[in-house]
């Protein structure tokens, strides 16, 4: 209805009358200063609200309607519920109904619950007894008198680690069952598959036994089937009863008999819809007797104001109780055997109790039931979460939820419903995706970022079309949800991380360590690390892509299992990751080495390849364990801009270091020995790098001064000599070899002698030295790598940098994530899937 001419000069003659303005209008009668808005602006409003606030202001609503007599009494005649709402004139004593005549509406309401809501539609399509599913809630303190407009006040309501949006905070844990019987007016929120739906389907399941209200006289509304603004909630209630009079029902709301509930207010389409439903809520129960009772589920709180008088509650996540009783509920419902039911909740057991990181899948009732899903169609749980999350999340996309389809989205559910497994699947990662590389926020999507990315990715250009398409994901899947108006996110950050990973595992590792090395992408995700504290999932797929950039390169990933066993070879008390990030920069120095000394300055440029090499390996390491760094005392800058004294500078801080190091007093001698072992192989690898530049010298005076550096640093290996009887690994073997290799050196002081040597046996020198360094130390390998593998392999070190850095960020992760991180840096693909099945998966 919307008002005439003659009703806009009513309203503005009432207005002045009182010295009401608009918002003073809105305070008077509960409704938003839009209804408001809407009303005095002769635009359409529901015929309850348009009556509710014409007797606000004592204006005839039928004359400022603008009906005719005979129409206006005919809208009279259909309206009386309006009527009483806002007048609460009394109803005539001729509608008195007998017991007879309630009995037989229970009856009717008893037989249309059994038939229509007894039994809930798993995922897999099959059916389990709501009876069955048991559920606590979380008793809530009372929201805050504010409104969720805005993805700022949105996300400041936000406990990502429970990942909970828009919810207050919890007091206690009460039986459903209690809060449901003692509570008049309730609300209850939720998590997307909390099982909202299950607990209100079971209590009207609970009324048809007798066990609950049974006096009252039950309806359950599905919200979600509302698609049209002249929608009544008495029309509703009334075609639940299949009562023709509508008198009967204003009569049975006078009395009190009324058990109403209301399922899936977020699940109406509409902002506008959303806002007749709560209008008419809370009209009905502040206009009639207390003794009627009220239940609302809601996703999350998208209610503008708190409604008189209702209780809101938070369903509970489930306990190992819950979880053990749904897992044997739902394998008995598809009819096997109690062997066979109890073997397949000894596997869900097993799974959560080996793979911790799953008990959240059993958290909520949709996602154990896709692990049951998949249990059941699999015959086992996979140890690879991003495998089993990979299989449901096809199951979910391959499956057409026709029970929740909704009218009016025709056109985009059927180009939704065309699209492919892929094409759904690509969908999905593009916008998780999108969220990752621009974010304001890691969570919350406006509505028009995501109908441009559905439009981008499908051309569509119908605006319509385009929302139908993302109503469609909501209804069918539930994999996006809009948590306020026009405020999205996936239902699940286990989703959202789900796609993520997907995103930044195809790309390639060229792709990843670009962005790795932009500072801006840099920055955001330091943002997000500092934003979603703790941010362990993050850092996970961060992690996880990092290994998957080069788990189909086969000479990297041999690299890495020789990394893996040398470092493992030099066990102390520092980190193994610490040791890996060590002696993961000693091999790949000399690609370095040879890259810089291409440089116009190839002096200069010597100089500068030690010095970075020196940072390179000691940078991470120094990150994962700051005490084994600090053991060898280099706390020192480089000036890369010095001249060619800067070698001789070099050489001193290197000796230094190797003094240092002779000198150790550690209380632990096989500590002390482990260490001087890794600084040991330190030096021979300093000593094969040089070597290996000194074909680079331009004239024979650079020659002599490098062979002659040459010379002390394999002196210097020879000074860990005296600690070869305490350390057996420095074998006699390995001295003697040295010592005959610093013999061969030549020993005049000849410029052009030592050139015409070097240019002789130089290659055959480097040679011996490589062979004595692999067989006695394992060390030294000429890897071969191509420039694309040396890129490749820069790129994976300044990665795990990067991740290690974000680790040190002040709350970033827990110290279990960071355990699992450190535990699994710079490993060989094969061992990741031993150590970390539940991430990597298991070897074949």
């Amino acid at each position: 209805m919307k008002l005439s001419s003659e009703g806009k000069r009513l309203l503005e003659h009432a207005l002045t009358k009182r010295a009401w303005t608009l918002d003073k209008l809105s305070e008077q009668s509960n409704f938003s200063i839009a209804t408001v808005k809407n009303f005095s602006a002769r635009k359409k409003v529901s015929r309850i609200t348009f009556v509710s606030l014409c007797n606000i202001l004592e204006i005839d609503w039928e004359i400022a309607s603008g009906e005719e007599a005979n129409a206006a009494e005919e809208l009279a005649t259909s309206s009386l519920e309006e009527k009483k709402i806002t007048s609460h004139s009394s109803l005539p004593s001729a509608l008195q109904l007998d017991e007879d005549i309630i009995e037989r509406v229970k009856e009717r309401c008893r037989q249309r619950i059994l038939e229509q809501h007894s039994r809930m539609r798993l995922l897999s399509g099959q059916e389990i007894r709501v009876d069955q599913l048991y559920v606590d809630v979380w008793l809530l303190e009372r929201p805050e008198h504010t409104y969720i407009d805005s993805t700022e006040s949105l996300l400041n309501s936000f406990d990502c680690e429970g990942d909970r949006l828009a919810l207050s905070k919890r007091i206690q844990r009460n039986p459903g069952f209690e809060i449901a019987k003692r509570s008049s007016r309730l609300i209850i929120l939720g998590k997307p598959g909390s099982g909202k739906t299950t607990f209100l389907k079971h209590l009207a399941v609970d009324w048809c036994k007798g066990e609950f209200q049974l006096e009252k006289i039950a309806v359950l509304i599905e919200l979600r089937q509302i698609c049209g603004k002249d929608w009544s909630l008495i029309s509703a209630i009334s075609k639940e009863l299949d009562l023709k009079e509508k008198k009967e029902i204003l009569f049975l709301l006078e009395q009190g008999k009324f058990l109403v509930m209301m399922d899936g207010l977020d699940e109406v389409s509409t902002d506008e819809l959303r806002r007749i439903v709560k209008d008419q809520l809370k009209q009905i129960s502040e206009s009639y007797p207390e003794g009627n009772r009220f239940i609302l589920t809601c996703r999350t709180q998208i209610i503008e104001t708190n409604l008189s008088g209702f209780t809101f509650v938070e369903v509970a996540d489930f306990n190992p109780q819950q979880v053990r009783q749904f897992v044997l509920n739902w394998f008995t419902e598809n009819e096997q055997s109690e062997t066979r039911i109890k073997e397949q909740w000894k596997k869900v057991e097993i799974a959560t109790i080996n793979q911790p990181d799953l008990r959240e899948l059993t958290a909520t009732p949709v996602l154990l039931s896709l692990m049951c899903w998949i249990l059941q169609d699999q015959r086992e749980i996979p140890t690879n979460r991003g495998w089993l999350y990979r299989k449901g999340i096809r199951l979910l996309l391959s499956r057409w939820n026709k029970e929740k389809e909704i009218e009016g989205w025709e056109v985009g559910t059927e180009v939704y419903r065309n699209l492919s497994f892929k094409e759904k699947e690509l969908l999905l990662i593009e916008i998780a995706a999108h969220k990752f590389e621009n974010p304001k926020n890691f969570v919350l999507f406006d509505e028009d970022e995501l109908i441009e990315q559905i439009s981008r990715r499908l051309k569509l250009t119908n605006e319509q079309d385009l929302i139908a398409v993302l109503k469609a994901i909501e209804t069918q899947h539930g994999l996006l949800i809009e948590r306020a108006d026009e405020l999205w996110s996936f239902s699940h950050l286990t989703f959202q991380e789900y796609f993520t990973v997907q995103w930044l595992t195809q790309l390639s590792s060229h792709q990843l360590a670009s962005k790795i090395a932009n500072w801006q992408w840099q920055e955001v995700v330091k943002q997000l690390v500092r934003s979603q504290q703790p941010a362990d999932r993050l850092l996970r797929l961060i992690k996880q892509a990092i290994d998957k950039s080069i788990e189909q390169e086969l000479d990297i990933q041999f690299f890495l299992s020789w990394l893996l066993q040398k470092s493992d070879s030099i066990r102390t008390n520092y980190k193994s990751a610490a040791i890996r990030a060590f002696y993961f920069s000693l091999a790949v120095i000399h690609a370095r080495d040879r890259d810089l000394v291409l440089a116009s300055d190839p002096d200069h440029a010597i100089a500068i390849a030690h010095a970075l090499a020196l940072i390179y390996i000691l940078t991470l390491a120094f990150d994962l364990d700051h005490t084994f760094v600090q053991i060898l005392d280099l706390d020192c800058t480089f000036d890369l801009g010095l001249d060619h004294t800067f070698a001789c500078v070099l050489d001193h801080t290197f000796a230094c270091i190797l003094d240092r190091a002779l000198d150790l007093h550690v209380p632990d001698l096989e500590h002390s020995l482990k260490l001087e072992l890794a600084l040991y192989d330190f030096a021979l690898a300093f000593a094969l790098a040089r070597a290996l530049t000194i074909d680079r010298a331009p004239d024979p005076d650079r020659t002599y001064a490098r062979v002659y550096a040459l010379a002390l640093d394999i002196d210097r290996t020879l000074d860990f000599d005296r600690f070869s009887i305490r350390a057996p690994d420095l074998s006699t073997d390995l001295i003697s070899c040295l010592r005959q290799l610093r013999n061969k050196l030549p020993t005049s002081r000849q410029s052009t002698e030592i050139q015409r040597w070097w240019l002789l046996y130089g290659v055959q020198w480097i040679e011996q030295l490589r062979q004595v360094m692999i067989e006695h130390r394992n060390i030294g390998h000429d890897w071969q790598f191509t420039p694309e593998q040396k890129q490749q392999l820069q790129q994976y070190y300044e990665a795990n940098k990067f991740l290690v850095k974000l680790m040190k960020i002040t709350g970033s992760v827990t110290e279990d994530c960071r355990t699992e991180i450190e535990d699994g840096l710079l490993l060989p693909w094969t061992e990741l899937q031993r150590r970390q099945p539940h991430l990597y998966g298991e070897l074949e």
